[in-house]
């Protein structure tokens, strides 16, 4: 009864006041749950309570076609005849053939009472109002049956005095059967409208519930999701739990809908009537109700009926009715699973075929199609409106309702080749979310590549699926398909795509561009603005990466790509082989940014494929700059966002990139069960193997065995001088052969190797021209080796590559003191232990971990132990700050470093060493005594 207080005042006053006998009728009306028979039953109860006899029934719809329905329950309430039955209830006259009570032949409920009943109700009405004043109710009147409606009206009408008084409720006024409306004349009238409940209104209601500070913060979502129709608000309050009693610092509630609100919702729209059902359920189906006309066709019903359904909808709570769409989600949810399986599947299919016919959008229409049975599936426009809302989708990156529509396409086309089509359009896109999927679409689709049942365009890009995931053969003879197609109708756009494939293929699968090579000499010119196709720039751009033309314009070529270039589907090939272009022209700086930038953009979009593509790009960059750390994190990122099995041949990057990067920094075995992961057989035959075999390689002279790694840096040569593509940039083997003779201890092999990879790398190669400097210098006598390994060292400085940095200058550190440099070395060593640290080489650390040294256990090559007294006691002099700036100077650290480690100016650190240099009696940094290596330089 919240905010029924002025009603219930009206009508108790209206029923109870003095009466001059014509009688009085009261109207309560509104939405279905606003509360109608609660006032209705609060007004009669009282009126009640002041002497009135009361007469009551409930009208339903189920029981609108029985006659007499309503009047048997009124007359349930008077005292029985002498035969114990209660007036009325005997055998009433009935045309021949019918039983007493049952509906009039047909089904349909006839006004027509024969005049024995009309005269016994008045009478036994005249007697109950000649003994008592009389209130009669009938909750949900717009569902009587007519039989009893005619005799009320009949009675009421013939009573000459003391009428009795009529309180019924009902949707709307005008529902007011005809019969009580023509007694207007003859009754007072008294009409009540019940409204939804304002937002105080529904804190009033939580109030009973919550405590008031909870009810007035629920109070908003509970009205903007009822309406404010009591009866969603109990469901609503139903579903959100109470809190527990007593307890301190409980989390904040928050409204929660479930299956008490969806069937409170549900009850409502069934209750309101036939009409607002099938309204709900053609905005339902559609969304909303924008577009009345379109609904009207949906549902085949008049637009005056279903404009009014909708406001009843609407008053209820169910609708909001500015925009005619649900309310709540929830709702429209419970709705549609309350459609039967087959009215829901011609629902949807009328809808989809209306939109059509509307110019809707392919996506509206598809909405309407995916997951249902199409009952006419075979009409044309069906697949094609699902194909070109599935490209939408894939534009917006919806790929799981892309895959819905082309799967509903290939089971609804009639068209065998354009069933074929559409499941090549599938293959490409579940890749990006589950390549396994993937493979067995394009497994499916060899055969009928291989026959020419798909359009050249296609067969192209099912066979670069099928190179990857290692069916060679059968690509080889789909490219061979097109290139037939290609020389009987030459087409400038077929001839650009044919030479993207070869330039992937000879950068790639070599070997299987050997297949095809002499089929496709015509395309070898392509056709007019293959210059500027993207795919064509990319794939040239890492061809000349890989042949020892890689130089400035190469890597321009390739950033422009990137630069110009949207991720997509069809484009994540040429965006890898750009990419790829940057990495192997030493381009590291940029292509970390624009992977960096990839990945956040694949990761955004949940692509996990790309993801984990560019995760093995980043980590081989990773590598190359020598942060081992990063390197394991992406590759083995990218072997968890893209499975073993959905990799293909491709698993030799992130494999490779792990396993060189655990070899270096120790993890010995587990590379070794890295390498015992299996690979496809087709892997050796790629660009791919490459990084693989080095890798392997590299593992195997760490561990010792020479002649094993041996092989695989030869084997890795054999394959790229072959295919022509025998650069350091893809992997430095002979650096590897050059290392391998070291550790067998011929240098004179050694030295021949490391010349061969210096005179081959060019002066943009600088991180491979100073790891090869590295590696001949050791072969080199100790005095002949500073000179090279100082060359080294820039050049490693200039490429970034930390890893062979911190070799380098732990390889100078020993060869100074091995000339007899002492403290030189030392601090050379110490600034490769540090590096060493940072980029994760976690074995060279330790074998580069200095032993810290106190007083006369000093490290005291040349020096007495007088000297070292004196240094003891030169060191205890220096201040804190002095002696913090010192300790970080031992350890390698440049002035600027020093300065940022200690928050002070680059002058201050300037200024503290020179007074240290001073106390301890040196004239450069060099000469700092092993002593102040101190748990400062940690700490610091």
């Amino acid at each position: 009864m919240i905010e029924r207080d002025e009603e219930n005042t009206r009508l108790t006053r209206f029923l109870t006041g003095r009466s001059d006998g014509r009688g009085r009728l009261g109207v309560i009306s509104g939405a279905v749950g606003s509360g109608k028979t609660a006032l209705l039953n609060h007004v009669s109860e009282h009126v009640a309570a002041s002497g009135v006899r009361l007469l009551s029934a409930v009208a339903a719809p189920s029981e609108q076609g029985f006659p007499y329905a309503v009047l048997e329950q009124l007359l349930q309430a008077l005292p029985p005849l002498a035969d114990g039955l209660p007036p009325l209830l005997f055998p009433l006259p009935s045309e021949p053939g019918q039983r007493p009570g049952d509906a009039p032949t047909g089904g349909e409920p006839s006004p027509q009472v024969p005049l024995a009943i009309l005269r016994g109700f008045h009478r036994t009405l005249a007697e109950l109002t000649a003994q008592e004043p009389l209130l009669i109710v009938v909750d949900d009147v717009q569902f009587a049956d007519a039989q009893s409606l005619t005799c009320l009206a009949y009675a009421i009408r013939r009573l000459p005095t003391n009428r009795p008084s009529l309180l019924i409720a009902c949707a709307r006024a005008c529902d007011v059967p005809t019969a009580f409306k023509e007694l207007g004349r003859q009754l007072d009238v008294c009409n009540v409208r019940l409204g939804p409940l304002s937002e105080q209104g529904v804190g009033q209601l939580l109030a009973e519930s919550f405590d008031p500070a909870d009810a007035a913060r629920l109070a908003p979502a509970f009205h903007a999701a009822t309406g404010g129709n009591p009866l969603l608000v109990h469901g609503f309050l139903d579903d959100t739990p109470r809190p527990a009693p007593g307890v301190a610092n409980r989390p904040p509630l928050s409204p929660r809908t479930g299956e008490m609100f969806r069937q409170s919702a549900l009850a409502s729209v069934h209750r309101i009537g036939k009409d607002s059902l099938l309204t709900a359920r053609g905005i339902a189906v559609l969304g909303g109700a924008e577009a009345v006309p379109l609904l009207c066709g949906l549902i085949r019903l008049e637009e005056r009926t279903v404009r009014l359904s909708i406001t009843d909808l609407a008053e209820a709570g169910i609708l909001d009715e500015p925009g005619a769409a649900f309310r709540h989600e929830s709702v429209r949810d419970a709705v549609l699973e309350d459609l039967p399986g087959a009215s829901a599947s011609q629902l949807r299919w009328r809808a989809a075929r209306l939109l059509y016919e509307d110019g809707a959008s392919p996506t509206a229409v598809a909405h309407q199609l995916i997951g249902h049975d199409v009952p006419a599936p075979h009409e044309e426009w069906v697949p094609r409106v699902l194909r070109d809302a599935a490209q939408r989708a894939l534009a917006d990156d919806e790929v799981s309702f892309a895959t819905r529509c082309l799967q509903t396409a290939e089971r609804c086309c009639p068209d065998d080749r354009e069933r074929l089509a559409i499941r090549a359009e599938l293959a490409e896109i579940i890749w990006r979310v589950k390549p396994s999927a993937s493979l067995q679409q394009l497994q499916s689709l060899a055969a009928p590549a291989r026959a020419g049942l798909l359009p050249p365009a296609q067969t192209l890009q099912l066979a670069v699926g099928m190179m990857w995931n290692g069916q060679m053969d059968d690509a080889a003879a789909a490219i061979r398909q097109v290139n037939e197609v290609m020389a009987k109708a030459p087409d400038s756009r077929l001839g650009t795509e044919l030479q993207s494939t070869r330039l992937l293929m000879a950068s790639t699968y070599p070997d299987t561009l050997d297949q095809v090579q002499d089929s496709m000499a015509q395309v070898e010119s392509g056709g007019r603005g293959a210059a500027t196709a993207p795919s064509l720039r990319a794939l040239s751009a890492l061809q000349a990466s890989l042949c020892q033309d890689g130089n400035d314009a190469t890597a321009a070529q390739a950033e422009q790509v990137l630069r110009t270039t949207r991720l997509t589907d069809l484009t994540r090939h040429s965006l890898k082989a750009a990419l790829l272009a940057l990495v192997y022209t030493e381009r590291l700086g940029p292509a970390t940014l624009w992977c960096d930038r990839f990945l956040a953009e694949a990761a955004a979009r949940n692509a996990p494929s790309w993801l984990g593509t560019f995760n093995a790009v980043r980590g081989l960059i990773a590598l190359r700059r020598g942060h081992l750390g990063k390197a394991v994190e992406c590759a083995e990122l990218a072997l968890e966002q893209l499975p073993a099995h959905g990799w293909g041949v491709g698993i030799g990057m992130p494999l490779a990139t792990l396993v060189e990067a655990r070899t270096a920094m120790g993890h010995h075995e587990a590379a070794a069960e890295l390498l015992e992961s299996p690979v496809p057989d087709a892997m050796y035959a790629t660009r791919h193997a490459m990084h693989y075999l080095y890798a392997r390689g590299r593992h195997q002279l760490a561990t010792g065995r020479h002649h094993a790694a041996m092989t695989d840096f030869a084997a890795c040569g054999e394959r790229m001088r072959a295919w022509g593509m025998d650069s350091a940039a893809l992997v430095p083997w002979r650096l590897g052969s050059a290392e391998t003779w070291l550790a067998l201890d011929n240098h004179g092999k050694a030295a021949e190797w490391a010349r061969d990879q210096l005179a081959r790398a060019p002066e943009s190669q600088a991180r491979i021209r100073g790891a090869a400097a590295r590696a001949l210098a050791a072969t080199l006598p100790p005095v002949e080796r500073p000179k090279l390994l100082g060359q080294a060292i820039s050049a490693l400085q200039a490429g970034g590559d930390c890893y062979e940095m911190a070799r380098a200058l732990a390889d100078l550190g020993q060869a100074h003191k091995q000339l007899g440099e002492v403290a030189k070395g030392r601090l050379l060593i110490r600034r490769a232990w540090r590096m060493a640290d940072g980029c994760g080489a976690e074995e060279l650390y330790r074998s580069l971990q200095p032993t810290p040294v106190r007083g006369a256990s000093s490290e005291a090559t040349g020096e007495t132990a007088g000297a070292v007294r004196a240094d003891t006691a030169a060191v205890a002099s220096l201040t804190d700050a002095e002696r913090r700036v010192a300790s970080l100077a031992v350890y390698g650290y440049t002035n600027r470093e020093i300065a940022a480690k200690l928050f002070i100016t680059i002058s201050t650190v300037e200024q503290h060493l020179t007074r240290v240099y001073r106390k301890i009696n040196i004239s450069q940094r060099q000469d700092l005594p092993v002593s102040l290596d101190s748990d400062v330089a940690h700490s610091a």
